[in-house]
Order: C-alpha cells, then sequence, then structure tokens
C-alpha cells in the first residue's frame, strides 16, 4: 500500500503502515480509509504527513492500482512512555457533500483561490445557490452545486437520457445536506448515485447481466469463510404507496402496489404516502422500498487477500456463488455492495457484502429459492 499526501506544495509518499483499512460502498458518495503508523515527531515528513486542519488531499494505491483519491479530515495522537501510534482517517473527495448543506450565497473564500469557480455562474444563478431549481434536469442541478467544491461528476450511458429529463419543480430542504438532496431526486429517476476511485461522483445504473468476475462454491480456495443472513423482521409482502391530492390530503389520487417475492407465504403489509410526484415516481417509491428491504438478505465473503484477477475487489461488480452449507443450492447471482480492505505488516484481508441485483437495476425480483423445498 502507498499513501500520497498532496500538501498543496508537492506530493509526499508513505509505503508503511502498522494498520491500513478501507471501506468501500457502492450506494455511497464516498469510501473511507483509516491507517495507523509510528510517529516520529522530531521527523520533518512525519510532521507534514500529519498535518492538522489543512485537508490534505490523499491519494491510496496499491501495485500501482489506485483505490482511493479523498480528503484526510482527523488526526488521533497519543503521548505515553512507550512509542505510540498516529492515527489518520478520511474520505474520498465527494464525502464532503453528506457533510455541507446547500450554501444561500457564492462562495467568495473560494473565488479568491480561483478554486473552481466560473464568473458566468454568478449571472446564471442569480449570484447564489437558492433552494429551488424549476425547469432544470438533474445533470443541470449537480453540475450548479458540486461546481464550487471542485468535484467532477461522470454520467453513465445508461443514465443519460435520465439525467436531462427537467423536473416541473424541485426544491431542497433549508438543512438538507447536498448528499441527501442529490440521491433524492436520482431516485426518482431510478439513478444510482455512487464515486469512483479517482474522488469523482459517478451516475449510473447498474446491470445484472455484466459478466461474473469469480464463482464461489465450497471448497474454492478463492475464500476463507461465507455467511448467508435472511432477516424477515424488516421485509413486507405488500407494499403500497398512496399519493396524496393536493385538494384533499386525506384522499389518495393514485396508489401503487410493489409485491415482494421474498415474502411468499405471509401477509406483512407496508403503507408509505407519498407528498409529491407523479404516478410513475408513485411506481418507483414502491420499488425502491423493496430494494432496500431486500437488503436484509446478505451474504458476506471473507478473502486472504485483496484482488481477484489481478484486480483489486471493488463493489459494483457481479459475482455468482453456489454453497449449500450456507443454503444456496442453486447457481445464483451477488451483486458486491461493499468491500473492506484491511492490511498489516503480515496480511492483506478483504470482505466482500453482497446482496441480490435486483436491490440496484429496478427489476423485478427472482426468488433464488424458488424449488429447493417440497413445501
Amino acid at each position: 500500500m502507498e499513501l500520497i499526501i498532496f500538501d498543496r506544495i508537492r506530493n509526499r509518499a508513505l509505503t508503511f503502515f502498522d494498520e491500513f483499512v478501507v471501506e468501500m460502498k457502492y450506494d455511497s458518495i464516498a469510501s473511507t480509509f483509516r491507517f495507523s503508523f509510528l510517529f516520529n515527531p522530531l521527523n520533518p515528513e512525519h510532521k507534514e504527513f500529519a498535518c492538522v486542519s489543512h485537508f490534505h488531499i490523499a491519494t491510496l494505491k496499491h501495485e500501482g492500482e489506485v483505490i482511493l483519491t479523498g480528503y484526510i479530515l482527523s488526526q488521533h495522537f497519543d503521548d505515553e512512555p512507550e512509542k505510540q501510534m498516529v492515527h489518520i482517517s478520511g474520505y474520498s473527495l465527494p464525502g464532503v457533500l453528506e457533510d455541507c448543506e446547500i450554501y444561500p450565497s457564492p462562495p467568495v473564500s473560494l473565488k479568491d483561490i480561483a478554486f473552481s469557480w466560473s464568473p458566468d455562474l454568478d449571472v446564471k444563478y442569480g449570484g447564489g445557490y437558492p433552494l429551488q431549481s424549476d425547469g432544470l434536469s438533474l445533470r443541470e442541478i449537480a453540475q450548479k452545486y458540486l461546481s464550487p467544491f471542485g468535484i467532477k461528476m461522470v454520467v453513465d450511458s445508461s443514465v443519460s437520457d435520465s439525467m436531462d429529463e427537467k423536473y416541473d419543480e424541485t426544491t431542497a430542504k433549508a438543512t438538507q445536506s447536498l448528499k441527501s438532496y442529490l440521491c433524492e431526486l436520482a431516485s426518482q429517476r431510478n439513478i444510482v448515485i455512487t464515486h469512483d476511485e479517482f474522488g469523482r461522483l459517478v451516475f449510473t445504473r447498474p446491470s445484472s447481466t455484466r459478466t461474473p468476475i469469480a464463482h464461489f462454491e465450497r471448497g474454492s480456495s478463492l475464500f476463507t469463510k461465507m455467511s448467508l443472513v435472511f432477516d424477515g423482521k424488516n421485509m413486507h409482502s405488500n407494499i403500497m404507496v398512496l399519493q396524496q391530492q393536493d385538494e384533499d390530503p386525506e384522499i389518495p389520487s393514485n396508489e401503487n402496489e410493489t409485491i415482494n417475492p421474498y415474502v411468499p407465504f405471509v401477509f406483512r403489509p407496508r403503507v408509505i404516502v407519498q407528498n409529491s410526484g407523479d404516478a410513475n415516481e408513485t411506481s418507483n417509491t414502491g420499488k425502491n422500498i423493496r430494494a432496500d428491504e431486500l437488503r436484509n438478505m446478505k451474504l458476506t465473503i471473507d478473502i486472504a487477500k485483496w484482488e481477484i484477477g489481478k484486480k483489486i475487489i471493488r463493489p459494483g461488480n457481479i459475482i455468482t456463488v453456489t454453497n449449500p452449507y450456507v443454503y444456496l443450492y442453486k447457481k445464483s447471482k451477488w451483486f458486491v455492495e461493499s468491500v473492506t480492505l484491511k492490511g498489516n505488516p503480515k496480511s492483506l484481508t478483504a470482505a466482500m457484502e453482497c446482496v441480490i441485483p435486483e436491490c440496484y437495476t429496478g427489476e423485478e425480483p427472482v426468488y433464488i429459492f424458488k424449488g429447493i423445498n417440497l413445501h
């Protein structure tokens, strides 16, 4: 592992760590990292690496492959009779969108240092960042709010048309985070917001037809541990979404029912009231709720290395699994939702958390346990 820190003067590299953890999740705008090393306060390089409050930009690499690009946020120092390690942590560049709300006026300090501001934004958006964005597309709204942070965006071809659909009217809450607002708009278009290793915000829609990166089965040397957890308490058989009428909020103007095939034998209903949006958005709301509930069936796989096929394991990939000992009697597809990479001087390990692909693809879920039991 190599950590390269840009301190706004030059790049500094650190290659030895006592401990390193990187946590990557697909439906997240940022990956997180934390590392520890034996700190010598008299070493000028250590002093620069551990610099407090500068929010240095960090790039993590493993054997030349970039894992993450982000900010160093936190430092933890201890002094005891024995030498102590310093603990440093941070997240990917777009993580700031989760910590910040929409700013009501142009960020003058950023304009002064010519961070990423262009003068035409003052003209186009009236000198500020209004909470209301009428007649704009998600692409335009995202560009408007990402600009002062210097965060770049990538739009996958699978959602390009959806990104350019106009919203008649949309208003962010005064204390709503930028991440929350963008994700709220994206979910109405069945768009997933994630991020890449270069610190860019990515708008996409996964596909279950992607070629699996590996097949896992019992006895394989690919993994050291596998577990499947099904939490039925948080699943419902029927999800009804009601849309209120403006003139009479007590009477729903539209309703949509979504069925969960993973609750086939009992009646466990859930009712949601939607205060805005059209009929299509009502349908998407039910599917999104079902997708969230299906995440309560999770497959975890531990691996004694960071790579599969000479590439670092990352969220967003598809794998296949056959293992009767975790009740997967038939070969099934799984979507890698999150990956935790851990390292120390003795070993490198990875843990994958997987869900069924339909949690992200928007497709109708396929009941993978069909035909396994007699009843």
